[in-house]
């Protein structure tokens, strides 16, 4: 049962991203809240890191939107795999404002107690992500013959 309510937890976090309800997305997030991703220049701690995170996504990508693609759950612990589409008009780790289109693949692993995240880590293409961006360029791999 709790995996079914810890899914559902995770819809909603995900519908609230998508609706630009900061204030409905951390009232689902614990005080005591870690995240980590390859992009925060450290860890996200508590609501108040997790705002100011999301706030700094929401200016570099201001029609960011969120795609669930699977949901897994086990125990505490749920899986997202998703895909975030957005147009990048802020700055973002760094890079000023391109106008360029992305769309990017990701998992979010997160830890669910009482009702409320307690820790998260975001896995993204982020090479990807950067190439769209126009930052990064890698080499094109010859086809195997």
């Amino acid at each position: 049962m709790a995996e079914k309510e810890n899914i559902e937890h995770v819809k909603q976090q995900m519908a609230a991203l998508n609706a630009r309800d900061l204030d409905g997305y951390l009232s689902r997030v614990d005080e005591s809240y870690t995240g980590h991703s390859e992009t925060s220049p450290g860890p996200i701690r508590g609501r108040e890191g997790v705002r100011q995170n999301l706030e700094t996504i929401f200016r570099a990508f201001p029609d960011l939107r969120v795609e669930t693609e699977q949901i897994i759950a086990s125990g505490d612990t749920v899986v997202v795999r998703m895909r975030m589409t957005a147009t990048h008009k802020g700055s973002f780790a760094g890079i000023a404002p391109t106008n360029k289109s992305i769309v990017l693949h990701a998992c979010n692993v997160a830890e669910i107690r009482n009702g409320k995240t307690i820790q998260g880590r975001l896995y993204a293409d982020n090479a990807t992500l950067f190439q769209q961006l126009g930052v990064l360029s890698l080499p094109r791999t010859a086809a195997a013959g």
